[in-house]
């Protein structure tokens, strides 16, 4: 990426397109969520939604991103990120994230979202619940003039509030014209103080992981199923924001 696309501020046109490229992702999202029930398997799950990507003339950014054979990723249970779908069906008492990325006229557009499938346990409940928490309060703490690493400082308090811990080895990013900009979006306590400002764009989603150890392990013989270290349960939460002249905006709203 160039200089000046660090910590980029979008001009209107730009924030137009992610717009209709962050609706359309929270919309494919919707799709996964809906479709994942027991019984189905998480290919079946990225099917549908990869089918309803293109057919709103998107492109769904997964598939050959890097190499990644799948539209979606698709992390059950102690998988912390990167899950690849597959034909395993669904099993009452799971819980899955489905992380979509759209491309669409230019834009990018990135969110993920917990699936509780069945009857999930009490525990479980309240790891997805805490993660969607943290999401929703640290966008309501940034805006403009607010540091960046506000947002890791928060998240790693609020997981341990709640007896929980965050993954430190992967992050949110600035997002645009290409999904991974710089600078990124640290869960944990960091040293980036940069001061948010209205147009910047970035993604937050925050990993949570049951108990005090947040290790997780190298990529699997997939080379991207990424598990927690001792089997611990994993949830995780994202959606693309826009800072705005009085806070911040979410975009992957559906």
């Amino acid at each position: 990426l160039k200089d000046e696309e660090y910590a980029e501020q979008k001009d209107a046109v730009m924030v137009a397109k992610m717009r209709k490229a962050c609706g359309l992702a929270a919309e494919a999202l919707l799709v996964a969520c809906e479709a994942a029930k027991e019984g189905v398997t998480t290919d079946e799950v990225d099917r549908r939604t990869s089918e309803y990507v293109i057919s709103r003339g998107a492109y769904p950014v997964g598939i050959n991103y890097f190499g990644f054979p799948r539209g979606l990723c698709a992390s059950p249970n102690e998988v912390a990120l990167h899950g690849v779908p597959n034909t395993r069906p669904l099993e009452s008492g799971d819980i899955v994230n489905f992380d979509v990325t759209v491309f669409l006229d230019g834009a990018y557009g990135d969110c993920s979202a917990m699936v509780c499938v069945g009857d999930v346990d009490d525990d479980a409940k309240s790891l997805v619940e805490t993660t969607e928490q943290c999401l929703y309060k640290a966008i309501d703490l940034v805006g403009p003039g607010v540091k960046l690493n506000a947002v890791g400082e928060f998240c790693q308090r609020f997981a341990r509030k709640h007896g929980f811990s965050v993954v430190s080895g992967y992050c949110g990013h600035f997002i645009g014209s290409e999904l991974h900009m710089r600078p990124n979006v640290l869960h944990v306590p960091n040293e980036n103080d940069l001061e948010l400002l209205p147009g910047m764009t970035f993604t937050i989603e925050p990993i949570f992981l049951e108990g005090s150890s947040a290790a997780i392990t190298q990529p699997l013989e997939d080379g991207w199923t990424i598990l927690s270290k001792n089997g611990a349960w994993s949830a995780q939460c994202e959606h693309t924001v826009l800072i705005t002249e009085h806070g911040a905006e979410i975009l992957t709203r559906a």
